[in-house]
């Protein structure tokens, strides 16, 4: 038998393939990165629709904490008023005119987007007479009372649902 020389033999090494690109991504990624902005657009829109309400909750705290550090409670239920006026108003669909109710149809729309009765009937009167009294006729319990109610009021609101 003869001995093969390999050496004469025309091989030629193996040939490794290129590295794989980094582009096109495989569908796997398309998929993880479809479900990212996904998760990011649900975020976004879920803080949009409730910041009104976040902004409304934070200036009525406020507003209460300065009762409680002594202003004055004429001034504070006026804040109420106008902070719970201006997030039903935020609200509110185009066809509910809220920024012309007063009176019983203003206590009656509040107490409609939540179903109790406790604008028209109870503590929430207050919302209606209160802020046009002289200062001295308004006490520091039914400010507290006026604006624990409001504070409920638009935590129960979902804006745009």
């Amino acid at each position: 038998m003869n001995p093969i020389d390999f050496s004469q033999i025309p091989l030629r090494d193996i040939h490794l393939p290129g590295a794989v690109g980094w582009w096109p991504p495989a569908i796997g990624w398309w998929v993880v990165a479809a479900l990212v902005v996904s998760a990011c657009v649900v975020a976004w829109v879920h803080y949009r629709r409730h910041a009104r309400e976040r902004a409304a909750l934070r200036t009525l705290r406020s507003v209460l904490k300065a009762l409680d550090d002594g202003r004055e409670p004429a001034r504070c239920l006026q804040q109420i008023s106008l902070v719970t006026r201006r997030f039903a108003m935020s609200i509110a669909d185009a066809a509910t005119p809220v920024a012309g109710l007063t009176g019983e149809r203003w206590l009656a729309f509040l107490d409609s987007r939540w179903e109790h009765d406790t604008f028209t009937g109870g503590a929430g009167r207050a919302l209606a007479v209160a802020p046009y009294q002289p200062a001295d006729r308004v006490t520091y319990a039914d400010v507290q009372e006026l604006g624990g109610l409001c504070l409920q009021w638009i935590t129960t609101q979902r804006s745009g649902d």
